[in-house]
């Protein structure tokens, strides 16, 4: 090709990418078909004349959060870079990514319901609007006060505007007996009876080492240790599984919290997750279909595609 051909294709480059004209604007200028226009444009970028470069948006890695999408079938998958090796940094980054995620999606009229977790915590400072939404507990208290769900569905309904059905009850309690008669409570009722009506469920991944999950943390160390013997490797609204994602019943009748028929059927599902030691919990979580949508560190992220 000619230099006179070449500088052809450069200036047509760089009127559609630069100047931002049209084929047909292009076309006309050069006394070209749009076609011709066309070719020499894809023939600019085979020859590398025009390298287009797509830059990540914020901390956000495409590449990773592409794959983890297609992987499990996600609705939403984000796999945050944060800008520190620091945990708090990266716990912040990934809480701010789920906050922008929210603040994204709801609509007026939405029922949003909150899982208990200390990095689930991390999500309301960074809420600065939401549509007018009601907040439902999800799952029974555990741990401080500032890390429980209570809590947590309080500072969203205060952002929102809407109601909000808190779940005064621990997250797990001793025996059969005791959550059957805490499930008789009128107000625990109410907020279980508002569970159905949950539009947008944001929940936490809980890996089975100690304080690592508020369900372990809950248990006394031999009930722990009967169910890591049983092969718990995690637990999302203090639902047990294994490491292929598989449910694990250990504390079905004693945990206060959503019934996973009517978690799975809750349109969107947001799990939130940071720190490599929830690598396992978190591909376990992903495996077992239970959350619709993710949001991790790029370290999780690629360690669960291997």
């Amino acid at each position: 090709m000619g230099p006179d051909e070449l500088f052809q294709r450069a200036l047509i480059a760089r009127r559609y990418y630069f100047d931002g004209r049209t084929r047909i604007q292009i076309a006309e200028e050069f006394g070209l078909s749009r076609f011709k226009v066309t070719r020499m444009l894809d023939e600019a970028i085979e020859s590398g004349m025009v390298e287009i470069k797509i830059h990540n948006p914020g901390s956000i890695d495409v590449e990773l959060s592409t794959a983890l999408q297609e992987r499990y079938g996600l609705e939403h998958a984000y796999a945050i870079a944060g800008e520190s090796t620091n945990a708090a940094d990266r716990i912040d980054a990934v809480a701010t990514a789920m906050a922008q995620l929210l603040q994204s999606i709801l609509r007026d009229g939405d029922v949003i319901g909150v899982d208990c977790g200390r990095t689930l915590t991390h999500i309301a400072p960074h809420l600065t609007s939401l549509p007018r939404c009601d907040v439902v507990q999800l799952t029974g208290m555990a741990g401080a006060i500032t890390h429980s769900g209570v809590d947590l569905v309080r500072r969203i309904s205060e952002v929102s505007g809407g109601k909000s059905w808190p779940l005064y009850a621990p997250l797990v309690v001793p025996d059969a007996r005791t959550a059957e008669s805490l499930r008789a409570n009128q107000q625990i009722r109410e907020t279980v009876a508002h569970h159905q009506k949950v539009s947008c469920a944001i929940v936490s991944v809980g890996a089975w080492l100690p304080g690592a999950s508020q369900v372990h943390s809950s248990l006394s160390e031999a009930d722990a240790a009967t169910l890591d013997a049983a092969g718990v490797v995690a637990e999302t609204c203090a639902l047990l599984l294994d490491e292929h994602g598989g449910r694990i019943a250990g504390l079905d009748e004693r945990r206060m919290g959503i019934d996973e028929t009517v978690l799975r059927a809750i349109p969107t599902r947001i799990a939130l997750s940071t720190g490599p030691e929830k690598i396992a919990a978190t591909r376990a979580v992903l495996r077992s279909g239970l959350v619709s949508s993710v949001i991790t560190d790029t370290d999780i992220a690629a360690a669960v595609l291997d």
